[in-house]
């Protein structure tokens, strides 16, 4: 079963809010989202940071439609960064410095869940990359204290989630 991570972050500049979001789909259909705020961050921070917050929902978390008889999930990583992307695969060498805590806790991440990655263009009319879009900017916008995550039930009502992996990454972004 082909689960799908996209991710998406929203800043400015560093000593400004950033906020993070992230997708998660199965078989093509929407089954969690989650997004959070970040105090102060680059756009590359918040771009990692999302793809690092998906990529930890999809590995705590229980996915309708995955595992058992489904067998092994194919983990793709979909983002408009090829930042990210790169970082994820070690195609890319981190060079920023403060950059590298976060690039690595990616990398592993990623290869624990021997996942792939797809490059889409932002801003194209992509579903579930302008969902991204819209909830990162949200988040940074948001009060600083509050951290969103939510998931989608078979009824496509939207439930609470776990919040631990968010406050996680948002903690880990700020003190990078």
């Amino acid at each position: 079963m082909l689960v799908e991570v996209y991710s998406d972050g929203s800043a400015t500049t560093g000593d400004k809010p950033g906020g993070f979001a992230f997708v998660i789909c199965v078989g093509g259909v929407k089954v969690a989202e989650g997004s959070g705020h970040l105090q102060k961050a680059t756009n590359n921070v918040a771009e990692i940071t999302a793809a690092i917050a998906g990529l930890e929902y999809v590995s705590t978390h229980d996915l309708p439609g995955v595992g058992g008889e489904s067998g092994v999930p194919e983990i793709t990583l979909v983002s408009d960064s090829k930042l990210v992307l790169g970082y994820a695969s070690g195609e890319y060498q981190c060079k920023a410095m403060h950059l590298l805590p976060l690039m690595l806790k990616l990398r592993k991440l990623y290869k624990n869940l021997s996942a792939t990655t797809r490059w889409v263009r932002g801003h194209t009319g992509d579903e579930h990359n302008e969902r991204c879009d819209v909830l990162a900017k949200s988040a940074r916008e948001s009060d600083p204290n509050s951290v969103g995550g939510r998931e989608a039930n078979s009824d496509d009502e939207v439930a609470s989630t776990s919040h631990d992996a968010l406050r996680q990454a948002r903690h880990q972004a700020t003190n990078s």
